[in-house]
């Protein structure tokens, strides 16, 4: 009889650490974000022990035990630390909510008819980007302004973003097209710009805090490679290749996050283990 186990974890190097730290909390935890400091990762529990709707955790890079904010699939920290993103009911009736980081009651968006899929902040934390599909369209991308107005499509349909990879200056996104293509595309509205060098098989990760290169990993290697880019000349650096030390059962490098000076960064890593057992006696 064999019994299979899938758990995905999560390894960090928080600053001043001098190796990776185990920063785990239930049986399916994928990191979402990190604070600018990198002192706080933003965690999604989507297995058991987040239940059906999934659950939001922080917890600190330091290692200490995680806080449960509130329900949902997380999606990223506000520039000033006290709001996280996450979508409720994503699979069903999917609905932005902000949840405070401390004190204070969580804060749902109206959906607008929109079933949104992911969001993150702009860097002046008083809007929010996401993609989303209205009834008959596809997925495209929408700009709000929290403090009142509707959301603001900007592209056409068939574009997706990466969470993360708005510009320092809030004027431009990385984005996937329908080509499967990557392109920087401007807030404003506009036509985008190709980031060639990087295809299809690769994701940004971040803009770095120069605002004039881009940390992107590539999939379905590990070790993950993940570069650094420079947006005017399209040269990649290798960065760093991030794996767990122990590669039994390992399966896969999933979501990496880095804080903009790259001193900081976490990463989900999914391990599959299979135990076998022999049986004695059966009739």
């Amino acid at each position: 009889m064999t019994n299979e186990s899938d758990r995905l974890g999560v390894l960090a190097k928080g600053p001043g650490d001098e190796k990776e730290r185990e920063l785990s909390w239930l049986d399916y935890s994928l990191a979402s974000d990190l604070s600018p400091d990198g002192k706080t990762l933003l965690i999604t529990e989507s297995g058991e022990g987040g239940g059906p709707g999934y659950a939001a955790y922080l917890r600190s890079t330091d290692g200490s035990p995680a806080i449960r904010l509130g329900e949902g699939s997380t999606a990223s920290i506000s520039p000033d630390g006290k709001w996280a993103i996450s979508i409720i009911h994503p699979a069903s009736d999917p609905q932005i909510v902000l949840l405070p980081t401390s004190v204070g009651e969580p804060r749902a968006l109206s959906r607008e008819g929109l079933a949104a899929v992911d969001a993150d902040w702009l860097p002046d934390g008083k809007q929010i980007l996401f993609m989303a599909t209205e009834p008959g369209r596809g997925m495209r991308l929408y700009l709000r302004d929290l403090e009142g107005g509707k959301p603001r499509a900007f592209t056409p349909e068939g574009y997706s973003f990466f969470r993360g990879a708005i510009s320092p200056d809030g004027k431009h996104v990385a984005v996937r097209g329908p080509d499967r293509r990557l392109y920087l595309y401007p807030l404003a509205g506009g036509e985008p710009t190709p980031l060639p060098g990087l295809g299809p098989e690769y994701l940004v990760l971040r803009f770095a805090a120069d605002g004039r290169s881009l940390f992107a990993q590539q999939r379905g290697v590990v070790p993950c490679p993940v570069f650094r880019y420079d947006v005017a000349t399209g040269r990649k650096e290798l960065w760093k290749e991030l794996a767990p030390s122990d590669a039994a059962g390992l399966n896969s490098v999933s979501r990496v996050v880095v804080t903009p000076d790259g001193r900081t960064y976490a990463y989900s890593y999914l391990r599959a283990l299979s135990f076998l057992q022999l049986v004695d006696g059966m009739k």
